[in-house]
């Protein structure tokens, strides 16, 4: 089941005259562990069709505003807090996403985006740039399950090939509408973060979106963007014995937006508020 979590916590209650922008995240809520993740090579196996599907997720982000430039100005009328338009800094804005490494499991990131609804005012180029990027990756995605079948002969390679195609496959879906590097003005990109142990949840690890001015300008008021990734089983050696059980902890996320030498945090107004989306991994039935 998709769940969601939101600032303000309630949307009907948002006042745009008091917080020009909202945050949004939402994702499977119980995702399967992937019990044999590390395995790149089932053990005892003789063929591709041992290996087990990874099971990816996605959870996306929106930041939603008031509208930028003339066609939108109606939205918001004389509202000061939005002048902040004409005066965002050249990254305009960063979204955070942060997963525990406790609880009996944790995440392995996969790939991010940012993503954008055809077609956009300069599509011509977005449309030349993405053909090139999917041709320089189709060898790669369209040939996983023949570079393991073509290496049967080598079961090592084979193998391990077979269990690589279903997660490229899976990546190549996630990567549709994503909004292309390259194209001038939208050098987007992601990094790697920690966070903590200042949360109750202990360290913290997580992604981060750094998303250049242009894109507030031409894809609307409302910016999305998503991380796909597995969920894999985990305990410290530290625990001791005992049973082993993934307990629920929640994903924490904010965003900022930079402009005329101010932040804006949703949650506001300090970088240590979060909201949070309950996730409770379960194990294969």
């Amino acid at each position: 089941m998709i769940n969601g979590a939101t600032w303000p916590e309630d949307l009907s209650t948002w006042d745009q005259d008091q917080d020009p922008f909202y945050l949004e995240v939402f994702g499977e809520a119980e995702p399967v562990l992937a019990q044999s993740f590390a395995e790149v090579i089932p053990p005892g196996g003789t063929g591709a069709e041992t290996t087990q599907a990874t099971p990816i997720y996605e959870y996306w982000w929106t930041i939603g505003h008031g509208g930028h430039g003339p066609t939108h100005r109606h939205l918001f009328g004389d509202r000061k807090k939005l002048l902040l338009w004409d005066k965002l800094d050249k990254i305009a804005a960063r979204v955070y996403f942060y997963f525990p490494i406790s609880g009996g499991w944790r995440v392995k990131e996969l790939v991010g985006t940012v993503k954008y609804l055809s077609p956009v005012s300069n599509q011509q180029d977005w449309s030349a740039k993405a053909a090139a990027d999917f041709e320089k990756a189709q060898p790669v995605l369209a040939g996983a399950s023949q570079v393991a079948a073509g290496l049967a002969a080598v079961p090592e390679i084979g193998l391990a090939a077979a269990g690589a195609a279903p997660i490229l496959s899976a990546l190549s879906k996630v990567q549709i509408g994503n909004v292309p590097q390259g194209v001038k003005g939208f050098d987007w990109y992601v990094e790697k973060v920690t966070f903590g142990p200042s949360t109750h949840h202990g360290v913290m690890q997580g992604v981060v979106w750094a998303l250049p001015r242009e894109m507030f300008e031409l894809l609307g008021g409302r910016l999305t963007g998503s991380l796909a990734l597995s969920f894999i089983p985990s305990r410290s050696q530290s625990d001791g014995p005992g049973d082993w059980a993934p307990k629920p902890l929640p994903m924490l996320a904010h965003a900022v937006v930079y402009a005329d030498g101010n932040k804006t945090w949703m949650p506001g107004p300090s970088d240590h508020k979060f909201i949070e989306l309950a996730i409770h991994p379960k194990t294969a039935q």
